[in-house]
């Protein structure tokens, strides 16, 4: 169940995100400014899903396969947050996790962990066991390289009700930005370049107390000993 803070914060958001995207529809290209957290959507593969996707509040994408399982991964935001990984913590083939439980971690190269809840009911049928030697697919477009746990979902249309798709999934990731600029402002200004995608492992670019603090922000779920 999405917690109601999560929709507090969306409802209070959504307004300015429709307006950063209508902005963004009418303004023509302008280029990268140094310090930008964003580069040119040029540099970005097109992403190419074989079947809708949904995205979690937590930065989650959920790809629902016709046989009726989900790939679940991190979304482009979360992985470029986490900085440049070290490693990826999965949980065994098996575990029943319920949404919102802590699914895997990623773990960058300055020790800094970011836990990713699980964005559906079920079990882990099957680990990505091809990002343990090569992290860069965990930033790969969904759903084919960039998965992280493959689940036989429980429950699906009920934990269905508390995600995004289409135009709404793209006012939260403007709601990430939103968020992140304004915890950034008034210290170093805005740093997201709107019309971009995100430059790689941008999190490595802010100090340990400002990361710490827009992790606690932006991904509400930690672990408590994670937050020491």
């Amino acid at each position: 169940m999405v917690p109601i803070l999560v929709l507090l914060t969306f409802a209070a958001f959504i307004g300015a995100g429709w307006l950063v995207l209508g902005w963004r529809r009418s303004r023509a290209e302008a280029p990268l400014k140094d310090g930008a957290l964003r580069a040119t959507p040029e540099l970005a593969p097109v992403p190419q899903a074989e079947s809708p996707l949904y995205l979690h509040p937590g930065h989650v994408w959920v790809s629902i396969a016709p046989d009726g399982l989900a790939m679940v991964g991190a979304s482009d935001f979360a992985a470029n947050f986490a900085g440049a990984l070290s490693k990826v913590e999965l949980p065994t083939e098996g575990t029943r996790l319920r949404q919102g439980e802590p699914a895997w971690t990623l773990v960058s190269a300055r020790n800094r962990k970011l836990t990713q809840v699980m964005p559906v009911d079920g079990e882990v049928i099957a680990v990505n066991r091809e990002i343990l030697g090569d992290l860069g697919l965990v930033h790969r477009a969904p759903p084919r390289e960039g998965w992280i746990l493959k689940i036989r979902p429980t429950r699906l249309a009920e934990s269905l009700r508390g995600m995004f798709t289409g135009a709404l999934a793209d006012t939260w990731k403007e709601v990430a930005g939103l968020r992140l600029n304004a915890m950034l402002s008034p210290a170093l200004g805005r740093v997201a370049q709107d019309g971009g995608v995100w430059v790689a492992h941008f999190g490595d670019m802010l100090d340990d107390s400002v990361w710490l603090s827009m992790r606690e922000d932006l991904f509400p779920t930690q672990n408590e000993a994670e937050r020491k």
